[in-house]
């Protein structure tokens, strides 16, 4: 089952940004300039609370996947709802977890300045890892195209949005599902092109109320 190997990048790529942002934290604890940590500069201590955030918002993301999985991964066809609400949770983590991990591995390089492209301090090879993340199972490119048709052939995001709504519903959801279902009555050709920015939408919003729904 290729959904089983895109929930497990998923959490892989969790676990990636956590040790990236791990790695950073304890240099940012060590390395002083102007004076002081340049952990206490108050740029990087807000950078590291908005990761820390994001962090929490993607294991929300890819935990969902995983429970979903628990549910349905002994199912044969004709499939239920629920695992076609699987499928879609499992394309919007792999993509929304993937990009994270690049873009954390990314950002921790640089907590560690000119250093951070020295082989000795690790910090290189977590974004070298996690581009191979962001390719492996599936492109973010594969994820939005398989988050479509799952949306349009199996109607994933209207149970997706009643998922939601029972554990924090909200004004957003309701907009941004008006959004996906203009968005699926597009000519076919500004459909596809148009669908990465709804679709990373869709992921973040759906990272986000699941984490709110788990405090």
């Amino acid at each position: 089952m290729l959904n089983l190997s895109r929930v497990a990048n998923s959490v892989v790529s969790v676990a990636l940004a956590q040790r990236a942002m791990a790695d950073a934290l304890f240099f940012a604890e060590h390395r002083a300039a102007f004076g002081k940590r340049i952990l206490d500069h108050p740029l990087l201590r807000h950078q590291f609370e908005h990761r820390l955030n994001a962090l929490r918002s993607a294991f929300a993301l890819a935990w969902e996947s995983v429970q979903l999985l628990n549910d349905v991964w002994m199912e044969r066809p004709p499939y239920s709802d629920r695992y076609h609400l699987f499928r879609l949770v499992a394309h919007l983590a792999k993509y929304w977890t993937a990009e994270f991990a690049v873009d954390t591995a990314k950002w921790a390089m640089e907590v560690h300045g000119g250093l951070g492209v020295l082989a000795e301090y690790g910090a290189e090879r977590w974004l070298r890892e996690a581009m191979i993340l962001a390719i492996w199972e599936g492109t973010s490119h594969r994820q939005i195209l398989d988050g479509l048709e799952v949306m349009e052939r199996k109607q994933a995001h209207k149970l997706l949005f009643q998922r939601l709504a029972e554990i924090a519903p909200s004004k957003e959801l309701k907009e941004l599902e008006s959004q996906v279902e203009q968005h699926l009555k597009l000519p076919p050709e500004q459909k596809e092109a148009l669908a990465e920015p709804l679709f990373r939408r869709l992921a973040a919003l759906t990272a986000e109320t699941l984490v709110r729904n788990s405090k």
